[in-house]
């Protein structure tokens, strides 16, 4: 199922913003954009902002962070770790999805974080 209609992905892009396959809901890569702007007023809101990305897409599947299993998290610099805990963690009520965190030299847009997220179709 391709559900390529989210207005901050540019059609032109080669990509689906979410794909359901095997029981799971696969989203794309999110950065702190709305409305095609990166949020720069500070990194703790560019974070909410990815956060705010990815819970949209799980309600447009009926889906919570309660679904998520695993996260991956690309940061441009490592140094933003603690930071990017203090407001990744309350986003979790019940459990910690597994994750991965990946420093890398840069991101799309100049965005200092990227979140791709798997997450299970059922709670279990």
């Amino acid at each position: 199922m391709d559900i390529n209609q989210e207005k901050n992905i540019a059609p032109i892009l080669p990509l689906s913003k979410a794909l359901v396959a095997n029981g799971f809901l696969f989203i794309s890569g999110q950065i702190g954009s709305a409305g095609g702007n990166l949020v720069t007023t500070s990194f703790a809101d560019e974070v909410k902002q990815v956060l705010t990305n990815i819970e949209t897409v799980l309600t447009e599947h009926n889906l919570t962070f309660d679904h998520i299993v695993s996260v991956t998290i690309y940061l441009n610099d490592m140094r933003l770790f603690d930071e990017l805990n203090l407001v990744y963690g309350p986003y979790f009520k019940n459990r910690f999805p597994t994750r991965t965190c990946i420093a890398v030299a840069g991101l799309p847009k100049l965005a200092r974080v990227e979140m791709t997220t798997v997450a299970s179709l059922v709670l279990e």
